[in-house]
């Protein structure tokens, strides 16, 4: 069994730095894009159903609500877990997805399958009225919740399986399967919105190289 190789700490300032620089630009490109989408979107007289069978198949488990909010832990994980080179390749893809997942929001609105349901148990009620108030059920296919948590995820173990970390690679895909869950399971997207968005980010694996850990 190959060691797990020691983390050099010089690297932690030029990582968190690195990180924060590609949050930052993340957030602008998302927050410029997403809410103007789907502002346009609940103002279309025309919309598209992603919808399979499948769909129907999924229940509303609310308790699920949590795995999903987790996904805000999971892509801050690279502060700890990726090399510098590792988080400027992750950036990049997730600056690219959320540009191109925004023209696709634009040119072809959604529509949600599920009714939107309150849940009778608190504080289920109150979390799921105010995600609905917030959120308009429009910028679905590819889901970008899944783009950076599978992104988070390809970026997080390939560094911990360089490092021999074989077994936290298996935690952050049964989280990262978890939360891709999640999705579905609160009735925030359906089959067809995860099935794209694992599409797009191996299309931006392969587009958007990492440079080799020094």
């Amino acid at each position: 069994m190959t060691p797990p190789l020691p983390e050099p700490t010089a690297t932690a300032a030029p990582r968190r730095r690195g990180l924060l620089f590609w949050s930052l630009c993340t957030l602008a490109v998302f927050y410029a894009i997403y809410p103007a989408s789907n502002w346009l979107a609940a103002r279309q007289a025309r919309r598209h159903d992603f919808i399979t069978p499948w769909d129907a198949l999924i229940p509303l488990v609310p308790e699920f609500i949590w795995v999903y909010f987790s996904f805000f832990l999971f892509i801050l994980l690279p502060i700890w877990l990726v090399d510098a080179g590792g988080i400027d390749a992750l950036g990049r893809r997730q600056v690219l997805a959320t540009v191109l997942c925004g023209l696709v929001f634009a040119l072809f609105p959604a529509n949600l399958a599920f009714e939107r349901v309150l849940p009778e148990a608190e504080p289920y009620r109150s979390i799921f009225g105010l995600m609905f108030a917030v959120d308009a059920p429009h910028n679905l296919l590819p889901s970008l919740h899944i783009v950076y948590t599978v992104a988070t995820g390809l970026a997080l173990c390939t560094a911990q399986w360089r490092r021999g970390r074989r077994w936290l690679c298996a935690v952050l895909v049964l989280w990262g399967l978890a939360i891709c869950a999640s999705t579905m399971l609160v009735h925030q997207h359906h089959v067809l919105d995860v099935v794209t968005a694992v599409a797009l980010v191996a299309v931006l694996q392969w587009a958007v190289r990492s440079s080799p850990p020094s």
